[in-house]
C-alpha cells in the first residue's frame, strides 16, 4: 500500500525557485512537486525534480543535490550597451 500525501502547505516552486544540479547530467533541474510519504519512525518529505534533458527523480529532501543561484531576470533581459 502506497501512502501518498500531497504537501499543499508548501507548493512546489515555479520557474523562479532554486535550480538544482541533475544527478545524471549535472544540468539545471527544477522541483516540480513536494509530498510526504509515511516512513518509520516518522513521515519523510520528498520532492520530484526534472532537468532540462527530462531526467526525472523522486528524492527525500535530505538527499537533494546542491542548488545553484537563479539568474536575475532584469540583468539577463537587458541588451548589452554598444560604445
Amino acid at each position: 500500500m502506497i501512502n501518498y500525501e500531497p504537501n499543499h502547505a508548501r507548493p512546489a516552486p515555479e520557474h523562479d525557485g532554486p535550480l538544482l544540479d541533475c544527478p545524471t547530467c549535472g544540468l539545471p533541474a527544477e522541483i516540480t512537486d513536494r509530498f510526504t510519504l509515511n516512513g518509520a519512525p516518522a513521515p519523510v518529505e520528498h520532492i520530484k525534480m526534472m532537468c532540462v534533458r527530462r531526467h526525472w527523480y523522486t528524492l527525500p529532501v535530505d538527499q537533494l543535490p546542491p542548488s545553484r543561484p537563479v539568474p536575475d531576470r532584469a540583468d539577463s533581459t537587458q541588451m548589452p550597451q554598444r560604445g
